[in-house]
């Protein structure tokens, strides 16, 4: 665990730094990635259907053009805006609050529990954000002209309560884990690419996001597929407990129903997580280096 996080230049001293550049990273690397987020959700929606991600991006160029590819990206940008820039600082913070010695590297396990404790607060605001993401990605490109009238309706027909928390068990049982594995595995690769020497700097943040972004999402992915499920179904009559959608899963496409849109969604999230950690250890960089 030598230098990992000494290394990271994301040690700022300021905490509304890493809120900034977990915001901006989070921002743009979700804007990048965004059509293969919109394949990942069109897929979920439709488990157990068989469609793959191709005949889906087929069928949506025919059908909606290249703004089906769009369809919420406004609120999903400045919605990740706000989940990435909770989720750095609040990880940054608990890691130094968790460790013994703040002028050591943290441990493994400092590492975990502020990851966990990042995902589990981050929850709170990936909830809403993601549910108005995935009800617009889901439906027509033209069922909504914009986020504001997919929140009012949500609101009109399932309450403030159904907006900001339908979905929250689901995704605090995917976030907390998969924030344990989406920052250890960066400071890990990261760590061990500066240990091995000969890639150049800038190429590190973008090997280990690429790297955190698969690892975050693969063991996590099932739980993913649910709670899109519960997001999208809304305030339907269907019983969108967690234990009940999954069954529903089951019993509609068995095993293979809770990994419909694995490809496009590992696709995105190396894409979108290079570019986020390339984004904050630049924008930390740049504020250690003139501080």
């Amino acid at each position: 665990m030598r230098r990992h996080a000494r290394s990271r230049h994301i040690s700022c001293s300021a905490g509304v730094v890493e809120l900034g550049a977990g915001m901006v990273g989070g921002a743009i690397g979700v804007g990048v990635a965004y059509p293969l987020d919109t394949l990942k959700t069109k897929t979920q929606s439709m488990a157990g259907s068989g469609s793959n991600a191709l005949e889906l991006a087929a069928q949506l160029i025919r059908t909606e053009g290249v703004a089906g590819f769009y369809s919420g990206v406004t609120s999903t940008m400045v919605g990740q805006a706000l989940i990435k820039g909770v989720v750095f600082f609040v990880y940054e913070a608990a890691k130094a609050v968790l460790s013994a010695d703040p002028s050591a590297d943290p441990s493994v396990a400092v590492l975990i529990a502020a990851a966990c404790i990042s995902g589990a607060v981050g929850s709170f605001v990936v909830t809403p954000v993601e549910r108005v993401k995935c009800v617009m990605q889901a439906g027509e490109a033209d069922a909504y002209s914009n986020p504001v009238e997919c929140i009012a309706d949500l609101v009109r027909t399932d309450g403030v309560g159904g907006l900001a928390f339908r979905g929250l068990g689901a995704t605090l049982l995917r976030e907390v884990p998969a924030y344990a594995f989406y920052f250890v595995s960066y400071d890990l690769a990261k760590a061990a690419l500066l240990d091995f020497g000969g890639v150049a700097e800038p190429l590190i943040p973008l090997i280990g996001g690429a790297v955190a972004g698969a690892m975050a999402w693969i063991p996590v992915y099932p739980i993913d597929v649910v709670k899109t499920q519960i997001q999208v179904e809304g305030a339907s009559e269907l019983d969108s407990s967690i234990v009940s959608t999954a069954q529903r899963l089951w019993d509609t496409g068995g095993f293979g129903a809770f990994w419909d849109g694995l490809g496009p969604k590992l696709t995105r999230a190396v894409v979108n997580h290079s570019v986020t950690f390339y984004i904050f250890d630049l924008i930390c960089g740049l504020y250690s280096s003139n501080s």
